[in-house]
């Protein structure tokens, strides 16, 4: 299946094209999937529970300087600053997320210890050795130059920094014409080139100076969050088509609705996962 190619302006016009839908459906904060489990059984709850979770596995204190790549709303970072007292910065392509994770930091009270900024991970804005930790939470897939973004973690992150990327990742390496459609449609509708092999990513972890390389696949937690975005898909995908003939939505948002019914798919077929990595850089 071959990459295709997503501009930073496409990426970003995808984001604003559907941010309705992600403020009215979604989170207001977060931009990701819901980590589901016994004592979080509610949307919301698994929206809270994701942070908390990321936040568990950066081993994020109030003595580190911590930065989120592809920060969306700040949902993570602004959760590690609330509960965690850590120093957060996070870096998004889109100056409209970046106001909105400001005035959603300035919300939860946690301002002097946020700053959020426009950025790229293909050139992170930050000095060498900067940060103890860096998150990058569904984001990484968009870039075709995942090795860039490795470099650049490595660059800014400190000798004996973790990293935790969270995102989908290809899981088998043979595919049907079917299933070569299916997850086309998923990428094309969410503005992403191709998704990374899990194992080739272990490797350019590893290429990359990275140690203690692990990766945890979500299937059951995030299911629960797949199968309400497909349920979504059923009942908007409709609305978005007649708004989009009438010139009110973009076809961004009616390819958004078509991508929330088969990533369910994709997942549950195994054609790809939903997982992290979490690494460290040598002390």
């Amino acid at each position: 299946m071959q990459p295709k190619s997503f501009s930073t302006t496409d990426i970003v016009s995808f984001y604003n094209e559907t941010a309705w839908e992600y403020r009215f459906f979604w989170s207001e904060v977060n931009l990701h999937y819901g980590f589901y489990d016994d004592a979080h059984t509610s949307h919301r709850e698994a929206m809270r529970n994701s942070n908390s979770v990321y936040a568990d596995k950066l081993d994020a204190d109030e003595t580190d300087t911590i930065l989120d790549i592809g920060t969306g709303r700040g949902g993570l970072p602004i959760h590690i600053a609330a509960e965690r007292d850590a120093d957060v910065h996070g870096i998004d392509i889109d100056p409209s997320h970046v106001r909105d994770a400001r005035a959603n930091a300035r919300e939860r009270d946690v301002a002097a210890s946020t700053a959020f900024s426009v950025g790229t991970y293909h050139d992170i804005p930050y000095p060498d050795d900067t940060f103890d930790a860096i998150s990058g939470i569904e984001t990484v897939c968009h870039s075709a130059q995942k090795d860039r973004v490795l470099e650049e973690i490595r660059r800014v992150l400190a000798p004996g920094g973790r990293v935790l990327l969270s995102d989908g990742y290809m899981s088998r390496t043979a595919l049907t014409a079917p299933e070569k459609e299916t997850v086309r449609t998923v990428l094309d509708g969410w503005a992403v080139p191709e998704l990374a092999h899990v194992s080739e990513f272990r490797t350019e972890l590893e290429a990359a100076g990275f140690t203690n390389v692990t990766f945890d696949d979500h299937y059951d937690r995030i299911m629960p969050s797949s199968r309400r975005q497909r349920w979504l898909s059923r009942a908007v995908t409709p609305l978005l088509k007649a708004a989009s003939a009438l010139g009110v939505k973009s076809d961004s948002s009616v390819k958004q609705g078509v991508t929330l019914y088969h990533q369910y798919d994709v997942l549950d077929r195994g054609l790809a996962v939903h997982g992290d990595f979490t690494a460290e850089l040598p002390a």
